[in-house]
């Protein structure tokens, strides 16, 4: 990693929210060189740089990034798991399955539930289809236990699948 981007990545975790700002605006202009050393600060034991790094996936639209949004989707804070569904909006509908194999495999977290219903109704709001598929799924994600869920998901995901046709 070159001094620069080595520079950058350091300063979202400076105090100076100005510093923070200008890193993470330069960072997602830089776009691709940046991407591994940002998901590598995903798993940082401090919020704020989970958050910066979340900040700056969500603005550059990495298709790369899909599957560390949907872990960070179950972060114990709030402020970063919106950034993470703001990420997997951002990037449109692949982050539809990766968010539906999310739930079959743990929706116990209602922060976690809270995104994926967010995700979900983003994407699908403007796509009759996806909304057909998805809608069940976003129905039961406010109030039904995990074993509904993961249910109403693995059936939304097998019908994506249909409707995708062979891969």
């Amino acid at each position: 990693m070159d001094q620069h981007l080595t520079d950058l990545i350091e300063a979202l975790g400076s105090d100076d929210g100005s510093k923070r700002k200008r890193a993470r605006e330069t960072l997602a202009l830089l776009g691709e060189p940046a991407v591994q050393p940002l998901h590598g600060l995903l798993s940082s034991s401090t919020m704020r740089i989970r958050w910066e790094a979340a900040n700056c996936l969500a603005a550059m639209v990495d298709p790369g990034s899909v599957q560390a949004f949907v872990e960070l989707m179950m972060d114990q804070y709030s402020e970063v798991r919106w950034l993470a569904a703001s990420g997997l909006i951002n990037l449109g509908p692949r982050s539809v399955a990766p968010v539906l194999e999310s739930l079959i495999q743990d929706a116990e977290s209602s922060g976690h539930r809270q995104m994926a219903r967010r995700v979900l109704r983003g994407l699908s709001s403007g796509n009759d289809v996806l909304a057909e598929i998805v809608g069940p799924v976003v129905d039961v994600l406010g109030h039904a236990d995990s074993a509904v869920i993961a249910s109403k998901a693995a059936v939304a995901l097998n019908e994506l699948g249909q409707t995708a046709g062979p891969r």
